[in-house]
């Protein structure tokens, strides 16, 4: 996960990815975790992370292509089977998580994710959310998508790839090189869910969440209403009640008794 402000998105993507480690480690596929952000310029995130077990490599958001190759090259180092991207102002399903461990105990795959996610509002007060289909066989969904790291390590060029002064579509290079050298039926789709991903939408996306909506229901579909969905996932419930806030630093268990929490 690369982060830069943003900082109860940022706190409640990480909680989720803690938690998403130790639903894999669980099942028996060994899982680690890594985020990387200016941790001088946001110290309480560093610590933040560090206090959930995660890995926080130091790295300045500008040049951002930069940042991207250093956080997959960074990745590659810790030969593992894979590399599971997780964006900062994402979380999953445990429904996708689960389709995702059942996958990596079938034959290897190139990449594989899903093609949709849910656009909601982190503003309690917005209740309206929708959902994007990629429009493309060759795109997942970056955040949730998983690559082999030998087929990255074939792949990819991570000193090259990125053109000086992007500032999106980094894992859609990494889909065309995949393409590219081996074509598109190597990029897999296992799951087509709205709830297989959430993008959680502030004022500082490049996309932002009006962007989707005024585009709703005629191109991106209507799903559940923002409350609806924080009654569902204890992430956003606790989004809504401070516990991701800079003015704390306590950390919730995953699957506590939300209703005996204070609004913080």
């Amino acid at each position: 996960m690369l982060y830069h402000k943003r900082p109860e998105l940022t706190r409640m993507s990480m909680w989720h990815m803690a938690k998403a480690i130790k639903i894999f480690n669980e099942a028996g596929h060994k899982a680690q975790g890594i985020v990387v952000g200016c941790g001088s310029c946001e110290p309480k995130q560093r610590e933040y992370a560090e206090k959930l077990g995660l890995e926080h490599l130091n790295k300045k958001n500008e040049p951002l292509e930069s940042k991207f190759s250093f956080t997959f090259i960074n990745a590659l180092l810790k030969e593992t089977d894979y590399i599971c991207w997780i964006g900062s102002n994402n979380i999953h399903s445990d429904e996708y998580w689960g389709k995702c461990i059942k996958t990596l105990e079938g034959p290897r795959e190139v990449t594989f994710g899903s093609n949709k996610f849910c656009v909601m509002n982190a503003d309690r007060g917005v209740e309206g959310t929708c959902v994007f289909q990629t429009r493309s066989e060759r795109h997942l969904c970056s955040s949730g998508q998983f690559y082999l790291n030998y087929s990255l390590s074939q792949a990819v060029n991570f000193r090259s790839i990125y053109h000086p002064g992007q500032k999106f579509n980094f894992d859609g290079k990494i889909n065309d090189a995949f393409a590219n050298k081996w074509g598109n039926s190597v990029i897999k789709l296992i799951n087509s869910e709205p709830n297989d991903c959430f993008d959680i939408k502030d004022s500082t996306n490049i996309h932002s969440y009006e962007s989707y909506m005024k585009r709703s229901p005629a191109t991106y579909p209507k799903y559940k209403d923002r409350s609806e969905l924080v009654e569902e996932y204890e992430e956003f419930k606790l989004l809504d009640l401070g516990y991701f806030s800079l003015r704390t630093d306590k950390i919730v268990e995953p699957g506590a008794d939300l209703s005996e929490l204070e609004r913080i």
